[in-house]
Order: structure tokens, then C-alpha cells, then sequence
């Protein structure tokens, strides 16, 4: 299969990812309804949600709608952009009292490794799994 294709569909997979799974887990009771948030805090999610989504339609259009190959790059760098700015936003947390889950959030992966139990955090697992496919296809497009 051409390389080229190839990293087209994996940049676009991780645009949907980054565009629907934040919707899906950030519209509800754990974030933009919950109660124990202050109405401001709901106000931002929302609006960072939508803004990546909007992110998201874009990335699929230099894709699909106006493909050539510096979109191509565009796409993957703000696939990258996403991942950076979670990056800085974990390592910014001290600053404004934040954290990775709430209480009543959505609960850790957990992985047997060794026979110890291992909890890994969803959005850092997601993000994770985001960044290598993006620079797996960030490798098919040097190729």
C-alpha cells in the first residue's frame, strides 16, 4: 500500500479520535454537566472541546477536501498540537491546582505487568496511543 495513503488515514484516524473522544467523555456528568463544577469551568470545557473538534473537521479537510503534500504536514503538526498542549497542561497543573481525573470521573486502565497491578490514566493512555500513531505516520511521509 502507498505510504503516502497509508499515513493519510492514520493522521485522519487520530484527527476523529482527538475531534469525538473528548466529546464523548467530557460531555456528561463527570465534566460540562457536573454539578460540583463551577459554571465557568463547564463554559471552558465545552468551548475547548468544540475548539478541538473544530481542530479535528479541519485536519480531515487539508486530508481529503484540499490534499497536497504540505497539508499533509499541516495535519500532522496539529495532530501534534493537541499532544503538546496536553503535555503542558500536565506539567502546568501545580500552577492552577489541577488534576488528571476527578472523583467521579472516569476510572484508570489497569495492567497486570509482573503480577502488580498497574493503573494508568485514560487521558494520558489516549494520548499516548494518539502521539505514536501520528509519528508512525509522520514516518510513512518521509519514506
Amino acid at each position: 500500500m502507498d505510504p503516502v495513503f497509508t499515513a493519510k488515514i492514520i493522521l485522519s484516524l487520530v484527527a476523529i479520535a482527538m475531534g469525538v473522544g473528548p466529546m464523548r467523555a467530557d460531555f456528561n456528568a463527570t465534566h460540562a454537566t457536573n454539578p460540583l463544577w463551577p459554571p465557568h469551568a463547564r463554559f471552558h470545557v465545552v468551548w475547548q472541546v468544540l475548539t478541538q473538534t473544530g481542530v479535528s473537521v479541519f485536519v480531515l479537510a487539508l486530508l481529503w477536501v484540499y490534499p497536497s503534500p504540505l497539508h499533509l504536514w499541516m495535519a500532522a503538526i496539529l495532530n501534534y498540537n493537541w499532544m503538546a498542549t496536553f503535555i503542558m497542561t500536565i506539567s502546568s497543573m501545580k500552577m492552577y491546582d489541577g488534576a488528571l481525573k476527578d472523583v467521579n470521573g472516569i476510572k484508570p486502565f489497569k495492567f497486570n505487568i509482573g503480577g502488580k497491578v498497574r493503573e494508568v490514566d485514560t487521558n494520558v493512555f489516549g494520548a499516548t496511543i494518539l502521539f505514536i500513531l501520528n509519528t508512525f505516520a509522520v514516518g510513512l511521509l518521509l519514506m
